[in-house]
Order: C-alpha cells, then structure tokens, then sequence
C-alpha cells in the first residue's frame, strides 16, 4: 500500500563566484520528508541559475532593458565566446554549496512538527475516547 505523507519544500538561492570575472545567483529547492520506515530522508537539487554579474558588472539593468534580456543575452554571447562553458561551472559550484548545518535544521524542523503531528493526533484520540466513556455512563 502507497503511505503518503507530506514533505517540507523550501526555496533558496545564492550567489556563486563561478569564474574570476563571473558570478550566477543559483536556485536550490531542498525537499524534506519521511520514507517507508519512518526516517526523515532530504535531497537538494539546484533548479536554475541566472548570471548575477560580468567582469564586476551587475546585471541590475535587466528591469530597465527595453530589448527583453539584451544585456544578459550579450554577456552570455560573449561567454560562450571566450569558450567558457558556463552551465559546466555552475553545475560544479551548486553541488555540496548549500551548508549542512541548514539541511540538517530543516530535517530537524521536519522532525519536530511530525512529533507535534503525531501528539495532536494522540490528544485528539484521548479526547474522544473519553467523551465516549463520558457518554456512557
């Protein structure tokens, strides 16, 4: 039989220094949940990135830019130009970047309102219980 249970999902980004001159605001989703024999399993998978700046350059103009993405769709041209593969170095920053200490807080978390779950749950079978001995006397 399939247990379904729920799962704590949190978002979360962060700036990588990928290259001297380039750096990517990365996207991390970290998903908490509790497998088939009650142990609080997590994973972090990196969803997307976008450049953050270019040789010292933000790209802050973006919002004002009237051609769309022009100014992102240059650097990332000039990029690639220079050979740079950049969704190889982001792939490579992404992985392990996200602290232990946070996963760990959030397994933690996870843990905690499971417990407070499954003691909501046990009040609410006293309380019936005792409303059902109560009525029958």
């Amino acid at each position: 039989m399939l247990k379904l249970n729920k799962s704590l999902i949190v978002n979360t980004d962060e700036i990588l220094q990928v290259h001297p001159q380039i750096e990517v605001e990365v996207h991390h989703i970290i998903n908490v949940w509790e497998n088939d024999k009650d142990e609080i399993e997590s994973s972090v998978e990196m969803v997307d990135y976008t450049l953050h700046s270019f040789m010292g350059e933000p790209l802050l103009l973006l919002e004002k830019d009237k051609n769309g993405y022009g100014m992102y769709k240059r650097y990332r041209a000039i990029i690639e130009d220079l050979g740079i593969d950049l969704d190889r170095l982001v792939d490579d920053a992404a992985v392990g970047s996200i602290p232990t200490a946070l996963v760990n807080e959030l397994e933690n978390d996870y843990q905690m309102m499971q417990e407070n779950k499954r003691a909501d749950a046990s009040m609410h079978l006293d309380h019936d219980e005792f409303m059902r001995e109560a009525n029958a006397k």
